[in-house]
């Protein structure tokens, strides 16, 4: 099996790392502005961090004590016009004043957020709908529960590792405890995500592209070899101190909350390849999850600026191993803004570790003929069966960037700043794009760029439809291809790989959606080694329900 995997230097092995979590949100990372009163103000800046001071935050009087045994509500057929409205509490909550967050960490619509339809089956926003009101009485109290599931359906027409088909199912159970509905104390969220991926089991079965990066990021799920399992990916605490300071604690999933942008963020609704999901740059830093420690300051609206440790051992399957004796330091600075009154922002990013990675400049010491093979697989990132003589490098870095912009914004005016402060996509067409550095010989891509076109719900007949165009390019590292030159011959002609992918997301309802799309990749770096195959061609079809 060739795909991405690199060796540290206890031995383990690093596969399809993500640079890391800053606390944004999918379609809006603080885009939006969340006036201290609990309403989603018009402008488009960075939002501010509930005020847990504040007693009743302008949603509730002093005679609520949002008691969850004491308090009752009505079903949501009975108060529809405001059951995914703030709701009357004594202590602040984040759902209330910033409910962007919660779709932010579950990369996902929440039942019980503005934006949620429960009426029949045509309009519901999830597909197993109120539970006969149980479920708003339950997210009206502070507990959020939501599934999702995502199948798809892969076929390697040409080219690539090896042709042929594969399926892979994944999903999704995230739990979200407002402490501020629940009557516990102000400010604090919860969070709770398992994940299982099952279907074609087998790397040398799914992993098939042979490109840099996955051409499915859902293979990379709860982790790359965790397949038929169940793991808990998540299990953080959020935090708001001040209405301009707030942290994270615990294990987060950096492929799902790092370098988000507007649109685009999520290999459940929209782009099927790695590389329009995040940046291709951090793959060599990161497991999916990891155990973290953030700080998120918000001085104005248009600047968002956060910072954190994490540690580079942890993965799903594990608690504390080996934690934090090596470190990745993250710095983060989020600029908000708007252009003729149409959304953007942008980011700047930096990571720093002392985790050691391969020396590409001098990866191996004296080989035998017989270690060539394993050697080349190393490089690759297949582990090896025995102990080669690695060579490392202590440090490592990246820096990288991306923006989004929209170009059209079909929604009214007023309902800008309120769709992006509950989380919910904007109906326009938009413009992101990513680029990143990384020093060459540590890191097997050391230049990155991408560019796509995103569009959804411009027709009124197909409101929830959406149609992404996308191209990238991975710069590999010159001494890498140098060390398969060497290691492998004439046969080991590793260029530059390129690749795009055009999607279309076809809404059945709300909650069912299906989404095929087209992928060709130039150069595929682990085909171009194993069979001096330079190019692939990957279509997939997937199905994706929310519940």
């Amino acid at each position: 099996m060739f795909k991405r995997m690199l060796r540290n230097g206890a031995g383990r092995t690093v596969f399809f790392t993500l640079v890391l979590l800053a606390p944004c949100v999918q379609n809006t990372v603080f885009g939006q502005a969340i006036n201290m009163d609990g309403q989603s103000g018009a402008d488009v800046g960075a939002p501010t961090t509930p005020d847990v001071h504040a007693a009743q935050n302008g949603v509730g009087g002093a005679a609520y004590d949002n008691d969850p045994i004491e308090e009752k509500t009505t079903s949501s057929r009975a108060n529809a016009a405001d059951s995914w409205g703030p709701v009357p509490t004594k202590k602040a909550s984040v759902a209330n004043l910033a409910p962007y967050l919660l779709p932010y960490f579950n990369n996902g619509p929440v039942f019980g957020l503005p934006g949620t339809d429960s009426r029949d089956f045509r309009y519901r926003t999830q597909l197993s709908g109120d539970w006969g009101g149980l479920r708003t009485d339950l997210a009206r109290h502070g507990f959020f529960f939501d599934l999702y599931s995502t199948s798809a359906y892969q076929n390697v027409t040409s080219g690539g590792l090896k042709t042929g088909s594969a399926f892979i199912q994944n999903t999704q159970l995230s739990m979200n405890v407002d402490t501020g509905r629940a009557g516990l104390w102000p400010g604090g969220v919860f969070h709770i995500t398992l994940e299982a991926r099952n279907g074609s089991s087998s790397p040398q079965d799914t992993f098939t592209v042979g490109s840099a990066v996955p051409q499915y990021a859902g293979l990379a799920f709860p982790g790359p070899f965790f397949v038929h399992d169940v793991l808990p990916t998540e299990y953080f605490l959020f935090q708001s101190l001040t209405p301009k300071l707030s942290v994270i604690l615990g294990k987060v999933n950096v492929l799902t909350h790092a370098d988000q942008t507007f649109f685009g963020n999520s290999y459940k609704y929209d782009f099927a390849n790695l590389n329009f999901n995040k940046n291709p740059m951090a793959l060599n830093f990161y497991n999916t999850t990891s155990l973290a420690g953030i700080g998120v300051w918000t001085p104005s609206k248009w600047l968002t600026t956060a910072a954190g440790v994490f540690d580079p051992n942890s993965q799903a399957n594990n608690f504390a191993t080996n934690a934090f004796n090596r470190v990745n330091i993250y710095g983060i600075t989020i600029f908000s803004y708007k252009i003729g009154n149409l959304p953007g922002k942008s980011w700047g990013q930096a990571n720093w570790t002392n985790k050691p990675k391969i020396d590409l400049t001098s990866p191996f010491g004296q080989l035998s003929p017989s270690e060539v093979p394993q050697a080349v697989g190393v490089l690759l990132g297949t582990p090896s069966t025995q102990a080669l003589p690695i060579n490392y490098k202590s440090k490592s870095w990246v820096t990288i960037g991306n923006f989004s912009q929209y170009l059209f914004v079909k929604d009214r005016p007023a309902a800008i700043g309120e769709k992006l402060g509950s989380g919910q996509s904007l109906r326009g067409i938009g413009l992101f794009g990513r680029i990143g550095y990384a020093p060459e010989d540590t890191n097997p891509i050391t230049r990155d760029a991408s560019v796509a076109l995103y569009a959804y719900g411009l027709s009124d007949h197909r409101p929830n439809d959406s149609f992404g165009l996308g191209i990238y390019h991975n710069g590999i590292s010159q001494p890498l291809k140098n060390d398969f030159k060497q290691l492998n011959g004439a046969a080991a002609a590793v260029k530059n790989e390129n690749g795009l992918e055009v999607s279309y997301d076809f809404a059945i309802t709300p909650a069912i959606r299906l989404i095929p799309s087209y992928q060709h990749i130039w150069n595929p770096m682990a085909a171009g080694v194993a069979n001096n195959e330079h190019h692939a061609d990957v279509f997939l079809l997937r199905s994706s329900f929310t519940w």
